[in-house]
């Protein structure tokens, strides 16, 4: 059977043509809400005693609320069984996120309806949402919420025939106009008396300084009336005051133990069994305790060898995750101080806990950045470092030495990967010797690989040298990088690109591009695709989409992409700090 009324008691009218104090009742399949008032005059009170009234009236399967909250007031409510999801607008993430669910479940309650009014949906009737937002003025006055008022606005005039409710408060008209024809019930507390008059289109009195006190117009007929009065007209009102946890509430005792009796509170686990599906919100750093309590279940179950978990996805909360035996080539962009460090560290940590036998092979060009990760791991796995220009002698087959050169970080990682991983060309080890090409002698003597006898070994690389428009850098990307992803499976081998630079030259860019099968971004896609075009992998995504689907990144906040599944998530990165 569907649901005809949702009748909210919410205080107590003065008429005095009819001489009586009536119910101020409002219907929330008939009306959106609205209320008007100064600071401190009760309009977040007003707020708090209807999410009492639905909690008390309506359960789990009837009802749910989400709450934007740009007052500060409503917190204490955010754990409430019936409510789904609290968001501040301490991140433009949920305020996007909140009007992203908004219109899901429109397009959903669209759908069930079949083109049927919510009240007469009969048993296919879907939950009813209750949607409120506190001191609508900061959303509407606030630059980067522009794009999503007509979104607002949309949801004001749609959503009331397809089950969603509006509730909103605001201390000015200013600004509103767009919205107020949508919502049929006014409330108005103490403001200044032409502000009354924007309202409700005509005079009233002055209600002065008397919280929970003001004017609303009259939307459903009180009960037990024989006298005549004009319906929607403003008259005095005293709003209820909410009640607290430890108010009495009849036969059940508190207000508090009524609530928890009903939706079946676990005080082991400090959670109400029967409640409504929970969006959840991140803490300011994800640490990895916080990332154990947060963490959702996924509803498929992926199988990894070697998983690693660099944080929780923005939408679900479900971890989002790296198969370091898979994904052999990860590169990682973002800005300076963004977090790109503490990603690795993720990384490198996840992977040593895991593997058996590991080598870590890390080439930095003398700005010692990856000295940290040398030092941690060189106790407990066989760890390389390459960091800065050595005199080198090259060892022949024939035991002579080409003697004393000296090379850069990026020369001596070509003879290590020669010397332990891939046949180079022997040519071109020959030039970085100043060995002549004519030379046949001397290039074949050059000794050979010896790639049979190395463990699982991941190459850290944060060199700009790799990424320059140089012989050398050309070299690297353009053939070793790709012979070298193509064994990766078969001989256990990881590239980890730390700190991706910009590639100037269009071949090499696409070589590089090619070759990576996991990036990671900490920085806002939007402007960072804008900015550097079809230079990097998410060159190819549009701006206008990005901007329009994902807000601006805080702190910690970041990107994964999955090239190969074509799957961009935004994610809170687990704040993983120095050991």
């Amino acid at each position: 059977m569907s649901r005809k009324k949702i009748v909210c008691t919410l205080g107590k009218f003065d008429i005095p043509i009819i001489q009586l104090q009536p119910d101020f009742d409002v219907d929330l399949l008939d009306s959106n809400v609205m209320v008007f008032g100064a600071s401190m005059s009760g309009k977040t009170t007003f707020l708090k005693t209807l999410i009492n009234i639905l909690h008390k009236h309506m359960n789990e399967k009837e009802e749910r609320i989400f709450i934007l909250d740009f007052g500060g007031a409503l917190s204490e409510y955010r754990d409430m069984p019936l409510v789904s999801a609290y968001f501040d607008n301490s991140n433009e993430e949920y305020v996007k996120r909140v009007f992203k669910i908004m219109d899901n479940i429109l397009k959903e309650n669209i759908k069930i309806l079949n083109g049927k009014n919510y009240r007469e949906a009969g048993d296919e009737q879907p939950v009813h949402t209750t949607f409120i937002i506190d001191n609508l003025n900061a959303f509407t006055e606030e630059a980067r919420y522009t794009a999503y008022q007509e979104k607002l606005a949309k949801l004001c005039r749609d959503g009331l025939s397809k089950g969603i409710t509006v509730v909103v408060t605001a201390g000015d008209t200013k600004g509103l106009n767009s919205y107020t024809g949508s919502f049929r019930q006014k409330v108005a507390f103490e403001m200044p008396v032409d502000k009354y008059m924007e309202v409700f289109n005509q005079k009233v009195g002055s209600i002065g300084n008397n919280p929970g006190h003001g004017f609303t117009n009259v939307t459903i007929k009180p009960a037990g009336i024989t006298g005549t009065f004009k319906m929607n007209e403003p008259y005095e009102v005293q709003c209820f005051k909410a009640q607290t946890m430890a108010d009495p509430d009849g036969k059940n005792g508190s207000f508090g133990q009524a609530l928890q009796k009903k939706y079946a509170f676990n005080s082991e686990t400090n959670e109400y069994e029967k409640r409504v599906k929970r969006h959840l919100t991140f803490p300011k750093e994800l640490t990895p305790d916080e990332y154990e309590k947060l963490a959702q279940k996924p509803e498929r179950e992926e199988s990894y060898l070697c998983p690693v978990s660099v944080g929780l996805d923005y939408v679900d909360f479900c971890p989002v995750t790296v198969d370091l035996a898979k994904t052999h080539t990860v590169a990682i962009y973002g800005k300076k101080e963004f977090g790109k460090t503490n990603l690795l560290r993720i990384l490198l940590h996840g992977l040593a806990s895991q593997a058996e036998e590991l080598r870590m092979v890390f080439l930095d060009d003398g700005r010692n950045q990856l000295k940290e990760f040398y030092d941690t791991y060189s106790t407990e796995c066989d760890c390389v470092m390459i960091n800065s220009f050595e005199k080198m002698d090259l060892e022949m087959k024939d035991g002579s030495v080409l003697e004393n050169r000296k090379l850069s970080p990026l020369q001596q990682f070509f003879l290590y990967l020669n010397r332990n991983y891939i046949e180079l060309d022997k040519r071109f080890l020959a030039g970085i010797y100043g060995v002549s090409d004519t030379l046949k002698r001397e290039m074949e003597n050059i000794p050979d690989c010896k790639a049979e006898e190395n463990p699982f070994t991941v190459f850290v690389i944060q060199s700009k040298q790799v990424y320059l428009n140089t012989p050398e850098g050309k070299r690297f990307i353009n053939s070793i990088l790709p012979q070298l992803t193509a064994v990766a499976e078969e001989r256990g081998l990881l590239f980890i690109f730390s700190d991706v630079q910009k590639i100037s030259d269009g071949e090499q860019n696409s070589f590089f591009n090619n070759n990576i099968s996991a990036a990671f971004l900490l920085d806002n896609i939007a402007e960072f695709a804008a900015e550097r075009g079809q230079k990097t992998i998410f060159g190819n995504m549009d701006v206008k989409t990005l901007k329009e689907d994902y807000a601006k990144c805080e702190l910690g906040d970041g990107y994964s992409y999955d090239i190969e599944a074509d799957k961009l998530m935004k994610l809170k990165y687990i704040k993983y700090g120095k050991e």
